[in-house]
């Protein structure tokens, strides 16, 4: 096949630039990078300025932002002031009055405020010089302890294998440790803060025909101690809290069947650690939801 004179054969190669214009996908990505980031970082300045009742308020808007509130949780979760520091000053206030409402105080904010019982290390003076003024004297109570812990003031009954507490696997108090209950109730009286009660028991294991165990055991003695210190004048407003813990926090942790871990413990709190015990209880034992909106069924539970 004759292709021209001299057989020459021309081919044309037609050329494709790569890497050319595909739209502006990329960018919309790019914005909604930027935009996450700024959220995250925008979140993260959030928690570092927020103090504990903001974190709360801001924790129940989410669970419910529009439903009414048993921990201080609002439709409008937080208020910095418009100001990024850390501020002292202004805070969300969770105990504000509806309009027209009068003012009442919460219990919170009517037991526990006085001057002197404001930190733990004065409640330690005033309970010490309380109990010296009333012949109660510590070093003959070789099994009752004051000790200064982040909560208050705690003073715990240590039980004593040769004058015990309590009938054995019983919450029956012997006469010795319930006039020392009654006698240290003035003491209570004259302190005014929020009381909380603790029962533990030994690890050694406990049951009876009553099918009892050591933390039915422990619970019952923290209530024996309760209505004690009830009949000593203390008000029954004045208990925030009354607990058995078993065997579960030890005083002697390397003999976990000594007698001193079968003790009762009552804790004077402080203003601060009240208000924090009330702000935990109601978070996590309150009611942000009625039960009525749950579906709860078997299939979506398990």
């Amino acid at each position: 096949m004759a292709l021209g004179s001299n057989g020459l054969v021309i081919r044309r190669v037609k050329k494709v630039k790569k890497g050319g214009h595909h739209g502006g996908a990329w960018k919309i990505a790019l914005a909604d990078f930027a935009l996450a980031m700024m959220a995250l970082f925008l979140v993260l300045w959030l928690l570092s300025v927020a103090s504990p009742e903001e974190l709360a308020s801001i924790e129940g808007y989410f669970q419910d932002p529009i439903g009414p509130s048993t921990a201080g949780y609002s439709a409008n979760p937080i208020d910095l002031g418009g100001s990024p520091a850390k501020s002292n000053e202004k805070k969300l206030d969770l105990q504000l009055p509806k309009s027209g409402s009068v003012d009442v105080p919460e219990r919170e904010n009517r037991i526990g405020n006085g001057a002197e019982t404001s930190e733990s290390n004065s409640l330690n003076d005033v309970v010490r010089e309380e109990m010296e003024r009333m012949n109660v004297v510590l070093s003959e109570q070789k099994n009752l302890r004051i000790e200064i812990t982040p909560l208050g003031v705690r003073i715990t009954l240590l039980d004593n294998p040769d004058k015990p507490m309590f009938e054995r696997g019983s919450a029956i108090m012997m006469p010795d440790i319930e006039n020392t209950l009654l006698s240290m109730s003035p003491i209570f009286n004259r302190v005014k803060n929020p009381i909380v009660i603790t029962g533990h028991t030994d690890s050694s294991r406990f049951g009876d025909s009553r099918r009892l165990d050591n933390w039915d055991l422990s619970a019952l003695r923290a209530n024996a101690a309760r209505r004690i210190l009830e009949e000593g004048g203390v008000e029954d407003s004045r208990i925030a809290q009354v607990i058995g813990l078993s065997d579960s926090v030890p005083y002697n942790r390397f003999d976990t069947d000594s007698a001193e871990n079968r003790r009762i413990s009552i804790t004077l709190l402080t203003d601060d650690a009240y208000k924090k015990l009330l702000d935990r209880n109601r978070s996590n034992f309150g009611n942000p939801v009625s039960q009525s909106d749950l579906d709860l069924t078997p299939e979506t539970v398990f």
